[in-house]
């Protein structure tokens, strides 16, 4: 299947905006910049960047281009553990702190 492009819209900047651009992060609730979203994940980008940026530039391509492919897919593919997981496990960590 082809989709045809609509020529009255104008093609998206390749290049993320300035630094002093900011956009409501879903996730923090409150204006961040794209170069935090860029880092966020320890050195990777937030696993919603490619949702709250693709309106404003074709951020696909650009990280595509910047980031090694498994770092793409570790970012952007993989699931992470559901949230009740990852709150589980939290609990068990201070368990074992709280019990040295």
């Amino acid at each position: 299947m082809t989709t045809k492009k609509n020529k009255s819209v104008e093609a998206l900047p390749a290049e993320p905006p300035k630094e002093s651009f900011n956009i409501r992060c879903p996730r923090l609730g409150h204006q961040i910049n794209f170069p935090y979203c860029r880092s966020e994940n320890s050195g990777l980008p937030c696993f919603k960047t490619l949702d709250c940026w693709h309106s404003y530039f074709d951020v696909h391509s650009y990280l595509t281009g910047k980031l090694r492919e498994e770092d793409f897919q570790k970012a952007f593919l993989n699931k992470g553990k559901p949230k009740i997981t990852s709150l589980f496990d939290l609990i068990e960590q201070a368990k074992i702190r709280k019990g040295k």
